[in-house]
């Protein structure tokens, strides 16, 4: 019997990644982007938008205690702000830390949120004590920190999409700004930056410098192994807003 195959094509590097499919679960084309969900034979169900590769059930846990992991930080811990992250999988990470006060999810695409809720329900399952510290807000991501005057963070991430459609946005000196005037005094920004290997001129070296020129320091690129995506290597930066 033929398998069914999905795959993800890179015109950068001109491979292609591959998953044998049983079925298909959910499909949606939104007013922002293609939700696709597939139930796999190997890696459980996985998750694309507009043809590429999110996570599967097996591998996003790279992603996520990565992503965890980064922020550590000196001084307190209480108010997180996650631009993206609609599927709720960093939040569930999240939910085993015990000193944060409040989680504010701004995810640009409330269907993402639904269809995850149906085919990813293992990410909502938080306790009662930690879920109610989270707001999720169904907005633009830029459009929310660019008006955001009420409320300042100890750790802002953006968990998006690549640099491209309506997440282009989220990778400009305009952006960053506007994330600095939100942040605390040593309070920590983390965003997703591509390969390493395939996107070093083209993402990471220029987030490094307009970083930088905004004023944020100790600026570092880190590595971390996410098998279902390109080069099967990504990274995140992260940097602080420092005191002095």
């Amino acid at each position: 019997m033929k398998k069914k195959i999905i795959s993800e094509y890179s015109s950068e590097t001109g491979t292609s990644f591959s998953i044998v499919v049983k079925k298909k679960l959910f499909y949606k084309k939104t007013k922002y982007q293609e939700i696709e969900i597939y139930k796999s034979e190997k890696l459980g169900n996985v998750l694309l938008l507009n043809k590429c590769f999110m996570f599967t059930e097996k591998d996003h846990h790279f992603y996520h205690d990565k992503c965890n992991e980064l922020m550590s930080k000196k001084g307190p811990l209480k108010n997180v702000l996650v631009v993206g992250g609609g599927d709720f999988a960093l939040a569930k990470t999240l939910s085993s830390r015990k000193n944060i006060k409040s989680v504010t999810i701004i995810e640009i695409d409330k269907e993402v949120t639904s269809a995850c809720k149906i085919f990813f329900p293992i990410f909502f399952e938080i306790n009662q004590h930690f879920f109610k510290k989270i707001k999720l807000v169904h907005v633009d991501g830029f459009e929310w920190v660019k008006n955001n005057d009420s409320k300042k963070f100890d750790v802002i991430i953006v968990d998006s999409t690549d640099p491209t459609g309506c997440a282009k946005k989220l990778f400009t000196k305009r952006f960053y700004r506007y994330i600095f005037k939100i942040l605390n005094s040593d309070g920590v920004y983390i965003q997703q930056s591509g390969s390493p290997i395939i996107h070093h001129g083209k993402i990471i070296k220029p987030m490094v410098r307009d970083l930088s020129v905004i004023g944020f320091k100790n600026i570092t690129v880190n590595p971390f192994p996410m098998p279902s995506y390109p080069s099967g290597t990504w990274s995140f930066i992260r940097c602080e807003r420092r005191s002095n």
